[in-house]
């Protein structure tokens, strides 16, 4: 069980509100993977592949596909040190992709997985 921060305490006791427990993210090949409040997986890209590649200086998604399997394409990278492809570790339907990160390829370049992140999937049934 997650454990509650002070600040959380302090915030529940003054709203009567419990905060949402905070969900951990499972990693695989690169990718950081988590289940939203709607049952969907939200994936971004996960520390250590910064480790391996460096600063991120290009991003794109290779295909447009609605539908995806595990290993199925999901965004090539190029850094500083090198170029890859990243790896879906779910099968689903894609919802939402961040065309931000076309825009401003910064936004991959910071852990925060409100602004790193790369697709939204509904899990296939």
């Amino acid at each position: 069980m997650a454990k509650i921060s002070f600040w959380q305490k302090v915030k529940i006791f003054f709203t009567g509100k419990k905060a949402a427990a905070p969900v951990e993210a499972k990693v695989k090949d690169g990718i950081w993977y988590t289940v939203d409040p709607d049952a969907n997986y939200l994936l971004g890209i996960d520390e250590s592949v910064y480790q391996q590649i460096g600063k991120i200086t290009f991003a794109d998604f290779p295909t447009q596909l609605t539908d995806v399997q595990v290993d199925d394409d999901l965004l090539d990278i190029e850094g500083d040190k090198s170029v890859e492809t990243l790896k879906s570790p779910v099968a689903g339907k894609v919802i939402d992709r961040n065309k931000e990160i076309g825009k401003d390829i910064d936004r991959l370049n910071q852990p925060d997985p409100k602004t790193n992140w790369i697709v939204k999937i509904r899990p296939a049934k």
